[in-house]
């Protein structure tokens, strides 16, 4: 049964693997968001599950997303939204790198709230 846990885990990350590297811009921003919810999700129920401690890689990762969406904005470009967008990125930051136990569910669902609302106006641009 092991045998094929870990078979499956290779094969899930191939497939990751390939999308990505078949991926466009546009792409590659979505991938950068389904990910980061799916990081706040687990942290959310590693934090269920009575394990708070457990959750530094996940914040690691989750924070280095948002530094990644960050630095992918052109500022010039982007005008006003580029703006806007980086200060709601570094209030997510924020909410993410809190390190107060009694905050930590409810800043790890304000940024997840922030970021759905963000990665479904981008997929609306398609």
């Amino acid at each position: 049964m092991h045998d094929m846990s870990i078979a499956q885990s290779g094969y899930a990350a191939a497939g990751k693997e390939a999308r990505v590297l078949n991926a466009n811009a546009h792409e590659l921003v979505n991938i950068l968001f389904e990910e980061l919810l799916n990081l706040l999700d687990e942290i959310h129920l590693i934090y269920q599950r009575g394990k708070s401690r457990e959750i530094v890689d996940q914040q690691v990762m989750a924070l280095t997303i948002v530094d990644s969406l960050m630095a992918s904005l052109d500022m010039k470009k982007g005008g006003n939204l580029a703006k806007n967008l980086h200060l709601l990125y570094g209030q997510v930051r924020q909410l993410i790198s809190s390190r107060e136990p009694k905050n930590l569910i409810r800043n790890n669902r304000a940024a997840h709230r922030i970021m759905s609302e963000i990665f479904s106006a981008w997929s609306e641009i398609g």
